[in-house]
This record gives structure tokens, sequence and C-alpha cells, in this order.
């Protein structure tokens, strides 16, 4: 008869899995603030302004519809996405056709236009 190796006793797989279980939870416990290592992008005044297009204008819900070239300070390449705006006044009287320029922002983890005018 064989002898069972010390290491395969039947509270092996057991164990195995109580020790996955805690490490598990130990990386679910951790703030989302620790488990993000890449600070939230954020324009400043002197950030270039972006430029794009309104595609759609919202003011109801505040949102614009913008196709644009590269974000720079958003490391995001040209696309059509939609941004939130603070109020309507923001925007003013631009509508989609319009060429812009603008700055957008990470607020809150949404992105968020927060300067915008007509493109010369």
């Amino acid at each position: 008869m064989k002898k069972a190796s010390p290491l395969l006793t039947p509270a092996a797989p057991v164990l195995a899995l109580l020790l996955l279980a805690g490490a598990s939870t130990t990386a679910l416990a951790q703030p989302a603030a620790l488990a993000t290592t890449a600070a939230p992008a954020v324009a400043t005044e002197s950030s270039p302004l972006s430029e794009g297009e309104i595609t759609r204008w919202d003011p109801r819900t505040l949102r614009v519809t913008l196709r644009h070239g590269e974000l720079k300070n958003l490391d995001m390449p040209p696309m059509t996405m939609v941004f939130r705006v603070q109020d309507a006044g923001v925007v003013g009287d631009l509508k989609p056709g319009d060429k812009v320029r603008f700055r957008a922002e990470q607020v809150s983890g949404a992105y968020q236009v927060t300067r915008i005018e007509k493109a010369p």
C-alpha cells in the first residue's frame, strides 16, 4: 500500500481555496484610489484648445456631441463623443455644424467641456 504524500492530504485543496479566497478579498478591499495609479487628466488654463465640430447639442440634458481631433490633455484619439457641460451658457448660441475650439476635462469620471468657442 502506498503512503499519501504529506502535501496531498485531503485538506490540501481546501487550504488552497482558502488562501486564494483570502488573496482576492484583500485585493477587493483596497480603496479605488489605491488600485489606480494613473492621475485623472485635467486641462489647465495653459492647455491648448482642441478642435472639433458640434454634431448635436441638447440644452435640456446639457450634453453636446463633438466630432473632435486628438485631445492631448486627456490622451484621447480623434472620435465622436458626448460631453457634459456645466450649464447651457457654456455652449451659448453654437449649433450643430459649427466648427469649434474647446477645452475638455475629466470631472468625477465624466468628460466635461469647460470652454468652447467658434473656430476662426
